[in-house]
């Protein structure tokens, strides 16, 4: 699967999070330490597990003081030749 976008509301540190800029190649996610890099890719494990790589619950996935998260990814799948 190719990810295109990945939108992020009320998860974890994010209140609303889209990114919407990911090449063909490899992606890299910096920035300083508690910045949410993992929560990223915890959102991508989500989606394609469901269920997290982290958390024991869901609940501990959802920001903290609100009640629901959503998380989208968009992207497209090719067929293996």
């Amino acid at each position: 699967m190719k990810i295109e976008a990945v939108k992020l509301k009320k998860f974890r540190n994010f209140d609303d999070l889209t990114i919407s800029s990911f090449s063909d190649g490899i992606n890299i996610f910096y920035g300083p330490n508690g910045s949410g890099k993992t929560n990223i890719l915890e959102a991508i494990s989500l989606s394609s597990l469901g269920k997290s790589c982290r958390a024991a619950q869901d609940s501990e996935m959802v920001k903290f003081g609100s009640d629901v998260a959503i998380v989208e990814i968009e992207g497209t799948v090719e067929k293996k030749k």
